[in-house]
């Protein structure tokens, strides 16, 4: 304890302690009040009166309106189509849509459901992060949390109580994100 205590006494005593320490404050603090501050534009400065759409929501959103980035993993912003569940695929066709032909659909299926991945084709196509999922059933992977081809598979018979609600949770997210299409044969 007495070390500490000296450590801090001895850096107290050199002659630039206390300033380095106010600049190092207030670097932080500017930095942090930059990165809070909101991005004005120039048009702020302009005396026009132009509505936007954060100003009069019954004004429709012009160009200059900044539109909010889009997010990969958010919602679709049409509706889905209804689901598809008369059509039912054999492993064969399923392996067809694994995004290799860029014509055709990318397809995933979660617990024997197929879903239509095609909208992110830079995520699930050929040499993409999530390319071992598609063409196939990988309920497994997904409830592992795996990326391991070997585990994309249909059966998870073998997974924790855990790893069935990360299944899941993973199920719904499809659910609301891309267009069912189909059921796999069992």
């Amino acid at each position: 304890m007495s070390s500490i205590y000296a450590y801090f006494e001895s850096l107290a005593k050199e002659p630039y302690f206390l300033p380095s320490i106010v600049i190092s404050v207030s670097i932080a603090l500017l930095i942090t009040y930059l990165q809070d501050k909101p991005k004005n534009n120039d048009d702020s400065q302009s005396t026009d009166n132009k509505p936007t759409a954060s100003s009069d929501p019954q004004q429709p959103a012009t160009a200059t309106d900044a539109a909010p980035k889009p997010k990969a993993f958010a919602l679709p912003t049409t509706e889905l189509p209804p689901p598809n569940t008369t059509r039912v695929f054999t492993h064969e066709e399923l392996a067809k849509h694994d995004g290799k032909d860029p014509e055709a659909p990318i397809y995933v299926a979660i617990k024997g459901t197929v879903f239509d991945v095609s909208a992110k084709r830079a995520m699930y196509g050929p040499g993409a992060g999530y390319s071992c999922f598609a063409g196939k059933d990988a309920s497994k992977a997904l409830g592992k949390s795996s990326l391991k081809i070997e585990e994309c598979v249909a059966d998870y018979s073998d997974l924790t109580e855990k790893e069935l609600k990360v299944l899941n949770d993973w199920y719904s997210f499809f659910e609301k994100r891309y267009p069912i299409v189909g059921k796999t044969e069992a």
